[in-house]
């Protein structure tokens, strides 16, 4: 169920942003430089090294499927958009606010792709995504992270 929602995410962000996408890896290729190189499911990749920047993580929440009638399912479906940049900080912490401007835009890039926008969801169509939250951190385990949640009905 998950891997429908992460590839009509994906589709819709490759296709906003006019990315090329290796049919048979998945991964981004041919991306403009300061631009997002890759697209992956989150799995915690804070804790291990990210190879590439920026990025996007796509991450879900638990599905609770409720049974309306005998033919028809419903459930709140929870994004989350990681958007992650590299930081290079001088040693007090300052990081220059044109690497913020940069991050910030991708990350408004990235909403502007699936905001207002359904989502494939057991081969049906979801209720446009909205956003419902945005949280922003210069620094997180190294990294410039810009968390999008968005909700959405299946």
């Amino acid at each position: 169920m998950y891997y429908e929602l992460y590839k009509s995410i994906k589709q819709l962000i490759t296709d906003s942003l006019h990315l090329n996408v290796d049919p048979d890896s998945g991964q981004v290729i041919g991306s403009t430089p300061g631009g997002i190189q890759d697209i992956q499911w989150f799995n915690n990749q804070y804790e291990g090294v990210i190879h590439i920047a920026p990025c996007l993580f796509i991450e879900f929440s638990p599905l609770v499927i409720n049974r309306q009638t005998k033919q028809t399912n419903t459930t709140d479906i929870g994004i989350r958009l990681h958007v992650v940049s590299g930081v290079v900080s001088e040693s007090d912490g300052y990081i220059p606010d044109s690497d913020v401007l940069q991050h910030e835009k991708l990350a408004h890039q990235a909403l502007d792709s699936v905001e207002d926008k359904p989502l494939t969801f057991l081969e049906e169509e979801t209720r446009s995504l909205r956003l419902s939250g945005w949280t922003h951190y210069h620094k997180y385990n190294g990294w410039m992270v810009t968390l999008i949640d968005l909700k959405t009905k299946g």
